[in-house]
Protein backbone atom coordinates (compact mmCIF):
# COMPACT_ATOMS: atom_id res chain seq x y z
CA UNK A 1 0.00 0.00 0.00
CA UNK A 2 0.98 3.49 -1.04
CA UNK A 3 1.97 5.81 1.87
CA UNK A 4 0.81 8.97 -0.52
CA UNK A 5 -2.45 9.46 -0.75
CA UNK A 6 -3.83 10.64 -4.30
CA UNK A 7 -5.74 14.23 -4.93
CA UNK A 8 -8.95 11.90 -4.98
CA UNK A 9 -8.45 9.45 -1.69
CA UNK A 10 -10.45 9.21 0.78
CA UNK A 11 -9.96 11.86 3.87
CA UNK A 12 -9.16 9.77 7.04
CA UNK A 13 -12.16 9.69 9.38
CA UNK A 14 -11.99 11.07 12.73
CA UNK A 15 -14.00 9.28 15.71
CA UNK A 16 -15.60 10.68 18.37
CA UNK A 17 -16.27 13.88 16.48
CA UNK A 18 -18.49 16.16 18.84
CA UNK A 19 -20.15 19.45 18.05
CA UNK A 20 -17.49 22.67 18.20
CA UNK A 21 -19.92 24.07 21.01
CA UNK A 22 -19.58 20.86 23.12
CA UNK A 23 -16.81 20.23 25.43
CA UNK A 24 -14.04 17.66 24.30
CA UNK A 25 -15.82 14.06 25.36
CA UNK A 26 -12.31 13.24 26.11
CA UNK A 27 -11.69 14.80 29.28
CA UNK A 28 -14.42 12.82 30.89
CA UNK A 29 -14.39 9.28 29.13
CA UNK A 30 -12.68 8.56 26.17
CA UNK A 31 -14.68 6.18 24.84
CA UNK A 32 -12.32 4.98 21.91
CA UNK A 33 -9.39 4.02 24.33
CA UNK A 34 -11.55 1.69 26.47
CA UNK A 35 -12.91 -0.04 23.72
CA UNK A 36 -9.60 -0.63 22.41
CA UNK A 37 -8.35 -2.29 25.85
CA UNK A 38 -12.02 -4.12 26.38
CA UNK A 39 -11.31 -5.70 23.35
CA UNK A 40 -7.57 -6.45 23.10
CA UNK A 41 -8.19 -8.01 26.65
CA UNK A 42 -11.14 -10.37 25.24
CA UNK A 43 -8.80 -10.90 22.11
CA UNK A 44 -6.39 -12.67 24.21
CA UNK A 45 -8.91 -13.93 26.33
CA UNK A 46 -10.92 -15.69 23.35
CA UNK A 47 -8.20 -15.76 20.68
CA UNK A 48 -11.07 -18.02 18.36
CA UNK A 49 -13.42 -15.67 18.63
CA UNK A 50 -13.78 -13.19 14.77
CA UNK A 51 -16.20 -10.84 15.86
CA UNK A 52 -13.63 -9.54 18.43
CA UNK A 53 -11.24 -8.96 15.68
CA UNK A 54 -13.35 -7.58 12.98
CA UNK A 55 -14.57 -5.31 15.77
CA UNK A 56 -11.37 -4.21 16.71
CA UNK A 57 -10.53 -3.84 12.83
CA UNK A 58 -12.86 -0.84 12.69
CA UNK A 59 -11.66 0.83 15.87
CA UNK A 60 -8.23 0.94 14.01
CA UNK A 61 -10.50 1.98 10.61
CA UNK A 62 -11.96 4.79 12.56
CA UNK A 63 -8.48 6.00 14.08
CA UNK A 64 -7.08 6.28 10.58
CA UNK A 65 -4.31 3.27 11.78
CA UNK A 66 -4.82 1.15 8.10
CA UNK A 67 -2.31 -1.13 8.61
CA UNK A 68 -3.59 -2.65 12.06
CA UNK A 69 -7.50 -2.62 10.22
CA UNK A 70 -5.54 -4.78 8.06
CA UNK A 71 -3.96 -7.20 10.34
CA UNK A 72 -7.02 -7.11 12.31
CA UNK A 73 -9.33 -8.35 9.44
CA UNK A 74 -7.00 -10.95 8.32
CA UNK A 75 -7.36 -11.75 11.55
CA UNK A 76 -11.17 -12.43 11.79
CA UNK A 77 -10.81 -14.05 8.27
CA UNK A 78 -8.33 -16.70 9.64
CA UNK A 79 -10.40 -17.68 12.41
CA UNK A 80 -13.15 -17.58 9.97
CA UNK A 81 -12.92 -17.19 6.37
CA UNK A 82 -16.56 -17.14 5.23
CA UNK A 83 -16.56 -14.14 7.53
CA UNK A 84 -18.03 -11.29 4.96
CA UNK A 85 -17.83 -8.34 7.46
CA UNK A 86 -14.59 -8.45 7.49
CA UNK A 87 -13.53 -9.44 4.09
CA UNK A 88 -15.63 -5.93 2.99
CA UNK A 89 -13.72 -4.36 6.17
CA UNK A 90 -10.44 -5.68 4.93
CA UNK A 91 -11.15 -4.08 1.19
CA UNK A 92 -12.37 -0.50 3.22
CA UNK A 93 -8.62 -0.43 4.87
CA UNK A 94 -7.24 -0.33 1.66
CA UNK A 95 -10.24 2.23 0.05
CA UNK A 96 -9.87 4.41 3.14
CA UNK A 97 -6.30 4.79 1.34
CA UNK A 98 -7.24 5.51 -2.35
CA UNK A 99 -5.69 1.93 -2.99
CA UNK A 100 -7.76 -0.54 -5.39
CA UNK A 101 -7.95 -4.04 -3.72
CA UNK A 102 -6.77 -6.84 -5.40
CA UNK A 103 -9.14 -8.67 -4.74
CA UNK A 104 -12.80 -8.45 -6.27
CA UNK A 105 -16.08 -8.76 -4.63
CA UNK A 106 -17.95 -11.57 -4.37
CA UNK A 107 -21.26 -11.82 -5.83
CA UNK A 108 -22.27 -14.97 -3.71
CA UNK A 109 -22.59 -14.13 -0.23
CA UNK A 110 -20.86 -16.93 1.72
CA UNK A 111 -22.88 -16.69 5.81
CA UNK A 112 -24.72 -13.63 7.01
CA UNK A 113 -27.34 -11.34 5.38
CA UNK A 114 -27.77 -11.68 1.74
CA UNK A 115 -29.45 -7.84 2.30
CA UNK A 116 -26.68 -6.69 3.91
CA UNK A 117 -23.64 -8.16 1.83
CA UNK A 118 -25.39 -6.78 -1.34
CA UNK A 119 -25.49 -3.10 0.55
CA UNK A 120 -21.86 -3.82 1.72
CA UNK A 121 -20.90 -3.93 -2.10
CA UNK A 122 -22.84 -1.45 -2.99
CA UNK A 123 -20.98 1.06 -1.10
CA UNK A 124 -17.75 -0.89 -1.41
CA UNK A 125 -18.04 0.22 -4.92
CA UNK A 126 -19.13 3.82 -4.60
CA UNK A 127 -15.54 3.84 -2.70
CA UNK A 128 -13.60 2.65 -5.65
CA UNK A 129 -15.31 5.27 -7.84
CA UNK A 130 -13.95 7.47 -5.79
CA UNK A 131 -10.43 6.46 -5.85
CA UNK A 132 -10.54 6.36 -9.09
CA UNK A 133 -12.28 9.74 -9.77
CA UNK A 134 -15.87 8.64 -10.41
CA UNK A 135 -18.86 9.96 -9.21
CA UNK A 136 -19.56 7.79 -5.99
CA UNK A 137 -23.21 8.88 -6.53
CA UNK A 138 -23.58 6.77 -9.82
CA UNK A 139 -22.87 3.15 -7.56
CA UNK A 140 -24.70 4.30 -4.66
CA UNK A 141 -28.07 5.11 -6.89
CA UNK A 142 -28.56 1.33 -7.26
CA UNK A 143 -29.77 1.15 -3.70
CA UNK A 144 -31.94 4.67 -4.11
CA UNK A 145 -35.16 2.87 -4.32
CA UNK A 146 -34.74 -0.04 -1.39
CA UNK A 147 -33.11 2.99 1.33
CA UNK A 148 -33.71 6.30 0.06
CA UNK A 149 -32.69 7.63 3.64
CA UNK A 150 -29.42 5.93 3.74
CA UNK A 151 -28.55 7.22 0.28
CA UNK A 152 -29.34 10.98 0.84
CA UNK A 153 -26.77 10.10 3.67
CA UNK A 154 -24.00 8.57 2.05
CA UNK A 155 -24.37 10.87 -1.05
CA UNK A 156 -23.93 13.79 1.32
CA UNK A 157 -20.74 12.47 2.68
CA UNK A 158 -19.35 11.74 -0.89
CA UNK A 159 -20.34 15.08 -2.24
CA UNK A 160 -18.31 16.82 0.64
CA UNK A 161 -15.05 14.87 -0.04
CA UNK A 162 -15.69 15.79 -3.60
CA UNK A 163 -16.07 19.30 -2.92
CA UNK A 164 -19.53 19.89 -3.75
CA UNK A 165 -21.32 21.32 -1.03
CA UNK A 166 -24.76 22.18 -2.84
CA UNK A 167 -25.60 18.51 -3.87
CA UNK A 168 -24.26 17.40 0.10
CA UNK A 169 -26.98 20.23 1.18
CA UNK A 170 -29.69 19.16 -0.70
CA UNK A 171 -29.56 15.46 0.21
CA UNK A 172 -28.75 16.06 3.64
CA UNK A 173 -32.30 18.78 3.78
CA UNK A 174 -33.80 15.94 1.98
CA UNK A 175 -33.18 13.37 4.69
CA UNK A 176 -33.51 15.61 7.48
CA UNK A 177 -37.32 16.63 6.29
CA UNK A 178 -37.92 12.54 6.44
CA UNK A 179 -36.83 11.68 9.57
CA UNK A 180 -36.82 13.35 12.93
CA UNK A 181 -33.50 11.17 13.70
CA UNK A 182 -31.44 12.74 10.85
CA UNK A 183 -32.85 16.01 11.67
CA UNK A 184 -31.66 16.06 15.12
CA UNK A 185 -28.52 15.01 14.22
CA UNK A 186 -28.04 17.74 11.30
CA UNK A 187 -29.17 20.12 14.03
CA UNK A 188 -26.98 18.92 17.04
CA UNK A 189 -23.72 18.74 14.68
CA UNK A 190 -24.40 22.69 13.29
CA UNK A 191 -25.03 21.49 9.68
CA UNK A 192 -28.79 22.23 9.51
CA UNK A 193 -30.30 24.75 8.91
CA UNK A 194 -27.82 25.89 6.51
CA UNK A 195 -25.07 28.46 7.22
CA UNK A 196 -21.79 30.29 7.28
CA UNK A 197 -20.84 27.46 9.56
CA UNK A 198 -22.00 24.54 7.77
CA UNK A 199 -19.42 23.98 5.18
CA UNK A 200 -17.42 23.24 8.69
CA UNK A 201 -19.24 21.39 10.37
CA UNK A 202 -20.24 18.91 7.11
CA UNK A 203 -16.72 18.30 6.64
CA UNK A 204 -16.90 16.84 10.40
CA UNK A 205 -19.73 14.81 9.46
CA UNK A 206 -18.29 13.89 6.59
CA UNK A 207 -15.53 12.39 8.94
CA UNK A 208 -17.46 9.37 10.21
CA UNK A 209 -16.84 6.07 9.37
CA UNK A 210 -19.15 5.73 6.69
CA UNK A 211 -19.55 1.93 6.12
CA UNK A 212 -22.66 0.67 7.42
CA UNK A 213 -20.44 -1.93 9.31
CA UNK A 214 -19.44 0.91 11.50
CA UNK A 215 -23.04 0.77 13.23
CA UNK A 216 -21.76 -1.90 15.10
CA UNK A 217 -18.68 0.17 16.41
CA UNK A 218 -20.95 3.23 17.12
CA UNK A 219 -23.26 1.18 18.54
CA UNK A 220 -20.33 -0.41 21.14
CA UNK A 221 -18.90 3.46 22.06
CA UNK A 222 -22.38 4.49 22.67
CA UNK A 223 -23.01 1.39 25.10
CA UNK A 224 -19.94 2.30 27.04
CA UNK A 225 -20.44 6.00 27.66
CA UNK A 226 -23.90 4.74 28.72
CA UNK A 227 -22.44 2.25 30.94
CA UNK A 228 -20.21 5.29 32.64
CA UNK A 229 -23.50 7.51 33.10
CA UNK A 230 -22.94 9.75 29.79
CA UNK A 231 -26.03 9.29 28.06
CA UNK A 232 -25.51 12.52 25.85
CA UNK A 233 -22.13 11.18 24.49
CA UNK A 234 -24.01 7.67 24.52
CA UNK A 235 -26.63 9.47 22.42
CA UNK A 236 -24.33 11.25 20.05
CA UNK A 237 -22.78 7.23 18.92
CA UNK A 238 -25.66 6.13 18.68
CA UNK A 239 -26.68 8.94 16.32
CA UNK A 240 -23.74 8.38 14.51
CA UNK A 241 -24.82 4.39 14.04
CA UNK A 242 -27.78 5.15 12.43
CA UNK A 243 -26.48 7.98 10.13
CA UNK A 244 -24.05 5.35 8.81
CA UNK A 245 -26.60 2.54 8.56
CA UNK A 246 -30.45 4.69 9.03
CA UNK A 247 -32.42 1.69 10.70
CA UNK A 248 -35.37 3.16 12.85
CA UNK A 249 -35.94 0.29 14.53
CA UNK A 250 -32.28 -0.18 16.10
CA UNK A 251 -32.15 3.70 16.45
CA UNK A 252 -35.11 3.21 18.53
CA UNK A 253 -33.84 0.24 20.84
CA UNK A 254 -30.60 2.20 21.93
CA UNK A 255 -32.93 5.41 22.91
CA UNK A 256 -34.82 2.34 25.04
CA UNK A 257 -31.43 1.63 26.62
CA UNK A 258 -30.69 4.83 27.26
CA UNK A 259 -34.32 5.11 29.23
CA UNK A 260 -33.47 1.94 30.95
CA UNK A 261 -30.53 3.26 32.26
CA UNK A 262 -32.11 6.21 33.96
CA UNK A 263 -35.27 4.77 35.16
CA UNK A 264 -37.85 5.66 32.78
CA UNK A 265 -39.34 2.20 32.40
CA UNK A 266 -42.85 3.49 30.52
CA UNK A 267 -40.44 4.85 27.88
CA UNK A 268 -38.39 1.77 27.80
CA UNK A 269 -40.97 -0.44 27.12
CA UNK A 270 -42.68 2.15 24.66
CA UNK A 271 -39.35 2.84 22.29
CA UNK A 272 -38.74 -1.32 22.42
CA UNK A 273 -42.44 -1.66 21.35
CA UNK A 274 -41.83 0.92 18.92
CA UNK A 275 -38.69 -1.08 17.44
CA UNK A 276 -40.51 -4.29 17.11
CA UNK A 277 -43.11 -2.52 14.74
CA UNK A 278 -40.54 -1.02 12.86
CA UNK A 279 -38.97 -3.86 12.46
CA UNK A 280 -40.83 -7.42 13.92
CA UNK A 281 -37.64 -9.58 13.26
CA UNK A 282 -35.47 -7.42 15.02
CA UNK A 283 -34.03 -10.16 17.57
CA UNK A 284 -31.92 -7.86 19.70
CA UNK A 285 -35.08 -5.33 20.47
CA UNK A 286 -37.17 -8.43 21.61
CA UNK A 287 -34.72 -9.99 23.79
CA UNK A 288 -34.39 -6.33 25.46
CA UNK A 289 -37.88 -6.18 25.40
CA UNK A 290 -38.36 -9.31 26.92
CA UNK A 291 -35.78 -8.48 29.86
CA UNK A 292 -37.59 -4.75 30.75
CA UNK A 293 -40.94 -7.20 31.17
CA UNK A 294 -39.34 -9.78 33.20
CA UNK A 295 -37.60 -7.35 35.45
CA UNK A 296 -41.43 -5.51 36.09
CA UNK A 297 -42.68 -8.88 36.84
CA UNK A 298 -44.77 -9.31 33.64
CA UNK A 299 -43.34 -13.04 32.99
CA UNK A 300 -46.19 -14.15 30.74
CA UNK A 301 -45.10 -10.99 28.34
CA UNK A 302 -41.36 -11.16 28.91
CA UNK A 303 -41.88 -15.07 27.97
CA UNK A 304 -43.95 -14.46 24.48
CA UNK A 305 -41.01 -12.11 23.21
CA UNK A 306 -38.39 -14.54 23.84
CA UNK A 307 -40.41 -16.93 21.84
CA UNK A 308 -40.20 -15.33 19.10
CA UNK A 309 -36.73 -14.10 19.63
CA UNK A 310 -36.06 -18.19 19.25
CA UNK A 311 -38.24 -18.91 16.56
CA UNK A 312 -36.66 -16.03 14.39
CA UNK A 313 -33.33 -17.10 16.14
CA UNK A 314 -33.15 -20.82 16.29
CA UNK A 315 -29.08 -20.94 17.11
CA UNK A 316 -28.37 -17.80 19.95
CA UNK A 317 -28.15 -19.69 23.25
CA UNK A 318 -28.27 -17.14 25.54
CA UNK A 319 -32.17 -16.93 24.18
CA UNK A 320 -32.62 -20.63 24.67
CA UNK A 321 -30.89 -20.09 27.72
CA UNK A 322 -33.27 -17.34 28.95
CA UNK A 323 -36.77 -18.90 27.80
CA UNK A 324 -35.23 -21.99 30.19
CA UNK A 325 -35.26 -19.89 33.08
CA UNK A 326 -38.70 -18.19 32.19
CA UNK A 327 -39.99 -21.77 31.47
CA UNK A 328 -38.39 -22.97 35.08
CA UNK A 329 -40.02 -19.63 37.05
CA UNK A 330 -43.57 -21.03 35.77
CA UNK A 331 -43.43 -24.62 36.86
CA UNK A 332 -42.18 -25.26 33.51
CA UNK A 333 -39.77 -27.52 34.59
CA UNK A 334 -39.63 -30.09 31.33
CA UNK A 335 -39.65 -27.39 28.56
CA UNK A 336 -37.28 -25.43 30.99
CA UNK A 337 -34.50 -28.05 30.26
CA UNK A 338 -35.61 -28.29 26.68
CA UNK A 339 -34.02 -25.19 26.19
CA UNK A 340 -30.68 -25.42 28.64
CA UNK A 341 -30.44 -28.51 26.39
CA UNK A 342 -30.56 -26.68 23.63
CA UNK A 343 -28.61 -23.59 24.62
CA UNK A 344 -25.68 -26.16 25.04
CA UNK A 345 -25.90 -27.85 21.74
CA UNK A 346 -25.31 -24.32 20.28
CA UNK A 347 -22.82 -23.30 22.37
CA UNK A 348 -21.26 -26.26 24.36
CA UNK A 349 -18.99 -23.79 26.78
CA UNK A 350 -22.04 -21.92 27.96
CA UNK A 351 -21.74 -22.57 31.42
CA UNK A 352 -24.93 -20.60 32.91
CA UNK A 353 -26.68 -23.21 30.92
CA UNK A 354 -24.88 -25.93 32.34
CA UNK A 355 -24.93 -25.10 35.44
CA UNK A 356 -28.87 -25.10 35.05
CA UNK A 357 -29.09 -28.24 34.28
CA UNK A 358 -26.98 -30.02 36.65
CA UNK A 359 -29.19 -28.03 39.25
CA UNK A 360 -32.20 -29.20 37.61
CA UNK A 361 -31.08 -32.83 37.58
CA UNK A 362 -30.28 -32.52 41.33
CA UNK A 363 -33.48 -30.83 42.00
CA UNK A 364 -35.27 -33.68 39.93
CA UNK A 365 -33.60 -36.51 41.83
CA UNK A 366 -30.86 -37.46 40.00
CA UNK A 367 -27.93 -36.47 41.53
CA UNK A 368 -25.50 -38.42 39.98
CA UNK A 369 -26.20 -37.02 36.69
CA UNK A 370 -26.23 -33.32 38.20
CA UNK A 371 -22.77 -34.03 39.84
CA UNK A 372 -21.16 -35.07 36.32
CA UNK A 373 -22.73 -31.92 34.85
CA UNK A 374 -20.69 -29.94 37.65
CA UNK A 375 -17.46 -31.71 37.19
CA UNK A 376 -17.98 -30.55 33.49
CA UNK A 377 -18.24 -26.92 34.68
CA UNK A 378 -14.96 -27.74 37.20
CA UNK A 379 -13.32 -28.78 34.54
CA UNK A 380 -13.84 -25.88 32.36
CA UNK A 381 -12.12 -23.88 35.19
CA UNK A 382 -14.98 -22.42 36.66
CA UNK A 383 -16.24 -22.38 40.35
CA UNK A 384 -17.56 -21.25 43.40
CA UNK A 385 -18.52 -21.43 46.55
CA UNK A 386 -22.73 -22.09 45.78
CA UNK A 387 -21.57 -24.48 43.10
CA UNK A 388 -19.54 -26.50 45.17
CA UNK A 389 -21.71 -26.58 48.15
CA UNK A 390 -24.63 -28.09 45.64
CA UNK A 391 -21.97 -30.68 44.58
CA UNK A 392 -21.39 -31.44 48.03
CA UNK A 393 -25.25 -31.82 48.81
CA UNK A 394 -25.46 -33.88 45.76
CA UNK A 395 -22.83 -36.27 46.76
CA UNK A 396 -24.42 -36.52 50.18
CA UNK A 397 -27.35 -37.49 48.69
CA UNK A 398 -25.62 -40.57 46.98
CA UNK A 399 -23.92 -41.52 50.30
CA UNK A 400 -20.27 -40.49 48.84
CA UNK A 401 -19.26 -38.55 51.99
CA UNK A 402 -15.31 -38.52 51.54
CA UNK A 403 -16.13 -36.83 47.77
CA UNK A 404 -18.75 -34.36 49.36
CA UNK A 405 -16.24 -33.13 51.98
CA UNK A 406 -13.63 -32.22 49.24
CA UNK A 407 -15.83 -30.09 47.88
CA UNK A 408 -17.26 -28.44 50.54
CA UNK A 409 -13.78 -27.37 52.34
CA UNK A 410 -13.02 -26.23 48.95
CA UNK A 411 -16.64 -24.32 49.14
CA UNK A 412 -15.55 -22.78 52.62
CA UNK A 413 -12.25 -22.01 51.10
CA UNK A 414 -13.33 -20.47 48.17
CA UNK A 415 -15.51 -17.84 50.09
CA UNK A 416 -15.46 -18.24 53.86
CA UNK A 417 -17.94 -16.19 54.42
CA UNK A 418 -20.68 -18.24 52.67
CA UNK A 419 -22.64 -19.60 55.63
CA UNK A 420 -23.90 -22.31 53.90
CA UNK A 421 -20.79 -24.46 53.35
CA UNK A 422 -20.65 -24.59 56.78
CA UNK A 423 -24.24 -25.55 57.56
CA UNK A 424 -23.44 -28.79 54.92
CA UNK A 425 -19.66 -29.35 56.18
CA UNK A 426 -21.71 -30.52 59.58
CA UNK A 427 -23.91 -32.62 57.82
CA UNK A 428 -20.76 -34.62 56.13
CA UNK A 429 -18.76 -34.70 59.81
CA UNK A 430 -21.78 -36.13 61.26
CA UNK A 431 -22.34 -38.23 58.54
CA UNK A 432 -18.22 -39.85 59.41
CA UNK A 433 -19.30 -39.58 62.72
CA UNK A 434 -17.23 -36.65 63.70
CA UNK A 435 -19.00 -34.89 66.37
CA UNK A 436 -17.08 -32.20 67.62
CA UNK A 437 -16.12 -30.89 63.59
CA UNK A 438 -19.72 -31.21 63.01
CA UNK A 439 -20.28 -28.97 66.35
CA UNK A 440 -17.68 -26.29 64.62
CA UNK A 441 -19.07 -26.50 61.49
CA UNK A 442 -22.51 -25.63 62.60
CA UNK A 443 -21.22 -23.03 65.28
CA UNK A 444 -20.01 -21.30 62.27
CA UNK A 445 -23.02 -21.59 60.29
CA UNK A 446 -24.67 -19.70 62.71
CA UNK A 447 -21.71 -16.86 63.23
CA UNK A 448 -22.14 -16.40 59.57
CA UNK A 449 -25.91 -16.27 58.74
CA UNK A 450 -26.14 -14.28 61.49
CA UNK A 451 -28.71 -16.71 63.25
CA UNK A 452 -30.23 -16.61 60.16
CA UNK A 453 -31.73 -19.76 58.08
CA UNK A 454 -32.14 -19.40 54.55
CA UNK A 455 -34.92 -21.63 52.73
CA UNK A 456 -32.61 -23.79 50.49
CA UNK A 457 -34.55 -24.34 47.59
CA UNK A 458 -35.72 -27.91 47.51
CA UNK A 459 -35.15 -28.25 51.08
CA UNK A 460 -36.75 -27.56 54.17
CA UNK A 461 -35.22 -25.01 56.00
CA UNK A 462 -31.88 -25.76 58.04
CA UNK A 463 -33.52 -26.59 61.50
CA UNK A 464 -30.18 -25.57 62.78
CA UNK A 465 -27.24 -27.90 63.96
CA UNK A 466 -28.13 -30.86 66.21
CA UNK A 467 -25.94 -34.13 66.79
Amino acid sequence: MTEERERNSVAPPQPGMTPASEPPVGLLLDAERVAEKALEDEAKRCPTYADVRHRLGLLRLASADYQAARSEFEDALGIHPGYRAAYFGLRLSALLQGVLPEAPTSPTPAGGSVRDEALWACVDQAYQALVQGRDPGDSLRAWEEREPLLIHHYTGAFAVRSGDLARARQRWETASSASETSQAFFERHEVLPWSEASPVAAERVARLLWTPLAADLYTYLGRIYARNGLPDQARICYEQAYMVLPREAAHAQHEAELAIAVGDEDLAIALLTRAIEADPTLVEARVALGFEYAAQGYAEEARVQFEVAAKLAPGYADVRYNLGLLYDSAGRSAEAMEQFRRALHFNPGYLPARQSVAAHLCRTGHPEEGLREYERILRQGFQSADMLVKMGRAALELNRTEEALQYLERASFVNPEYALSYYYLGQAYKAKGLRNKARSAWRRYLEKANGWEPRIPGEEEPSGPAV
